[in-house]
């Protein structure tokens, strides 16, 4: 059995046998399940990763890591996949020669995504109609993406039916009970971020509005969790006379993650439209936190918070309307104490289809889903029962993903 996906499954896989903490929502969850199928299967994970590397961590258990160019490699993967010649794979990640190879092998195949599917301009949308393709008959019983709009974007983008696309989510978060009422100090605002220290990700915008936001005489500091490039903005945040203002806070576990959430004035989420996302953690820990949020436009989420009423939501890239945003928080405590407490309900909105884990037991109990399980739990099913609204297509402002191309 293969699982295809991202991150370091040996270094997560050894820090939890070590009692570490993971560094992001159900990581544990996720690795441990992975790590329990080697009782029935021979279980090999491959995943791109910083670390190039071939190791075996139990019986059964393997993992293998590779470099994002060898992903993109059609000859690299076709001969490392046709080496671990799997019977089964989770695909956990889109990767069209994982597909291709898949589909060429007649290996049965889940397709567990994260990500937000776009057609822009013909060349795009011809990769996408040769996707979708490959994706007819029972070795893929079904797409399965996060989030109800990355199902959505499924559908739009490649033109793939409802009923096999399967909604999946991770756990239900514990919940901060106390909702806020207002900032710690209105005059000394406190910001957190937390995820790949990138352009793509807000980092930029970020800083630009702390120092927006002090140039009106605000007292603004930001907090930055994850990693990345920490000289690269440290360098900005000095171009901009703002170092004493701008923390970085480097890759911290998952449970400081939150605790920071709950002790900030405010949480930043300002994903550019070209980040490929479905619904991140890091909006849903925010939620689960009571601190007020605020969201760029991103597509991935666009629709399921209401601006004003549970989070504010800003244009992204667009630093300026970020600080707006920020100063509303500093000075408006009875919009603080609302989105504070619309948080909970906002964030139970946003739980919608399968558990992960319920997810692959099901695929792999019934791989050709001749028991009908694809359609019980598919956006379709979810969409009539949920009365959630069809969105219609939309011509989006993102950058194709890179993974649809055909060499």
């Amino acid at each position: 059995m293969l699982f295809y996906q991202t991150g370091d499954f040996a270094e997560a896989y050894r820090r939890f046998e070590e009692g570490g903490p993971e560094t992001f929502r159900d990581q544990r969850v996720s690795v441990e399940f992975v790590a329990s199928l080697r009782r029935q299967y021979a279980v090999t994970t491959i995943a791109m990763c910083g670390r190039e590397h071939r190791e075996r961590l139990d019986r059964n258990l393997h993992s293998i890591g590779i470099t994002i160019k060898s992903a993109f490699s059609r000859r690299l993967m076709v001969q490392l996949l046709d080496e671990v010649s799997p019977a089964v794979i989770v695909c956990r990640t889109p990767n069209y020669n994982v597909i291709r190879w898949a589909h060429g092998r007649r290996v049965p195949t889940l397709l567990s995504f994260a990500d937000f599917f776009s057609n822009k301009g013909p060349k795009q949308l011809i990769r996408n109609l040769a996707l979708r393709a490959l994706l007819s008959g029972r070795l893929f019983p079904c797409v399965a993406n996060r989030g109800l709009n990355s199902c959505v974007s499924i559908s739009n983008a490649l033109f793939y039916p409802r009923t096999r696309i399967v909604p999946w989510d991770w756990g239900r978060l514990v919940v901060n009970p106390v909702p806020k009422t207002q900032p710690r100090d209105a005059n000394r605002l406190n910001i957190f971020f937390a995820g790949t220290l990138s352009k793509a990700k807000g980092v930029g915008d970020c800083i630009e509005a702390v120092a927006l936001s002090r140039n009106q005489g605000r007292s603004v500091t930001v907090d930055f969790a994850g990693a990345g490039d920490v000289q690269f903005w440290r360098a900005r945040a000095a171009e901009l006379d703002i170092s004493n203002a701008v923390h970085f806070l480097g890759l911290i576990p998952n449970d400081e993650v939150r605790k920071r959430m709950v002790e900030s004035d405010v949480v930043v989420v300002p994903s550019h439209h070209d980040y490929d996302e479905g619904l991140p953690n890091t909006l849903c820990e925010a939620l689960a936190s009571r601190t007020p949020t605020i969201v760029s436009d991103h597509p991935a989420f666009a629709n399921r918070l209401q601006s004003g009423e549970n989070c504010l939501v800003f244009p992204a890239a667009d630093p300026v309307s970020l600080a707006d945003r920020i100063s509303l928080l500093s000075v408006d405590s009875a919009l603080f104490g609302h989105l504070s407490e619309q948080s909970f309900a906002a964030l139970n909105s946003l739980y919608i289809g399968m558990n992960w884990c319920d997810l692959v037991s099901a695929f792999l109990g019934d791989l050709e889903n001749r028991t009908g399980w694809v359609e019980a739990n598919s956006l379709a099913k979810l969409e009539k029962g949920r009365g959630f609204q069809r969105q219609a297509p939309r011509r989006p402002r993102a950058r194709p993903p890179d993974w649809v191309q055909i060499h």
